[in-house]
């Protein structure tokens, strides 16, 4: 087989073309994880967070999010001992949406809560608790490193 310009440009666009295939199929099969999946109605309602956000910063102590050896420890402010708390925690990894975890407010009669570790992978969360108690919701928000 001679080779001249023709069988060059032929071969080129034939190698081309396949690494084109090849992209396209390896990209068509990567993960990809949006921040939040319904991101626009919550943006909507923005200005109701911050009222839940004002509504805990105006408590007498804040809301307290700690790590012990085996449990991370919420505490819920004394001023609202004596009440009925309801809500939820959203403990929520940004790298991957599949290591979240959803819990209810269920904070014992001292107003803590313990979330075992063995649930969370190491690595960055944002602990994000909203609840309310006499009617009046509260919202909070808490950077957490799992080590």
């Amino acid at each position: 087989m001679k080779w001249n310009w023709g069988t060059g440009i032929f071969i080129f666009i034939v190698f081309f073309l396949l690494a084109c295939f090849t992209f396209l199929f390896y990209a068509a099969h990567q993960k990809f994880s949006l921040v939040e999946e319904d991101y626009y109605p919550k943006e909507l309602r923005h200005e109701e967070k911050l009222v839940k956000m004002r509504n805990a910063n105006a408590l007498g102590n804040p809301l307290q999010v700690s790590l012990g050896k085996s449990d991370m420890m919420i505490r819920f402010p004394a001023d609202l001992h004596g009440m009925v708390l309801t809500g939820n925690i959203h403990v929520y990894r940004p790298s991957d949406e599949t290591l979240d975890v959803m819990l209810p407010v269920a904070a014992d009669t001292s107003l803590v809560q313990l979330i075992p570790l063995s649930k969370l992978s190491k690595g960055r969360y944002v602990v994000k608790i909203e609840w309310t108690a006499n009617g009046r919701t509260y919202y909070k928000e808490q950077d957490v490193f799992i080590p």
